[in-house]
């Protein structure tokens, strides 16, 4: 073999791996500079985004409207609740104004009921002293 022909193959081999090498290093910084997953499966594209938009404005639509309608609810069930409380005081207001009449009208029922037992106990004890009295005549 001749030397010359093998320092120009040693050197040919060497600028070789040299390349090979930097285009290895090239490769793995590459690598690690990559995004893992695969940017085709982990990204959406914008038509996809503004389908999910568009579904999220429509739930929170349908939320805002479910929130009005429950509002309204509330507010005719208070109404409701408010008119059952008034009427129900009107009520107990009425009752109770009755029932004073009906005591004032009980208390002077007894009080000529107790004059007239007075009464009658007083025409009693006449007749029995009358009868007492009479008797030993």
């Amino acid at each position: 073999m001749d030397i010359e022909n093998a320092q120009i193959i040693g050197t040919a081999l060497v600028s070789l791996t040299a390349i090979l090498g930097a285009y290895c290093l090239a490769l793995r910084i590459r690598e690690f500079y990559a995004e893992k997953p695969d940017p085709k499966l982990t990204y959406v594209t914008h038509q996809q985004m503004e389908k999910v938009r568009a579904e999220i404005m429509r739930c929170l639509g349908e939320a805002v409207q479910d929130i009005r309608n429950l509002r309204a609810e509330i507010r005719d069930e208070v109404r409701t609740m408010q008119k059952q409380y008034i009427r129900g005081f009107e009520e107990a207001r009425e009752l109770a104004g009755r029932n004073a009449q009906n005591i004032s009208s009980l208390v002077a029922q007894a009080q000529i009921a107790n004059q007239r037992i007075c009464e009658l106990s007083l025409k009693t004890d006449r007749i029995v002293l009358k009868m007492k009295g009479g008797s030993s005549i």
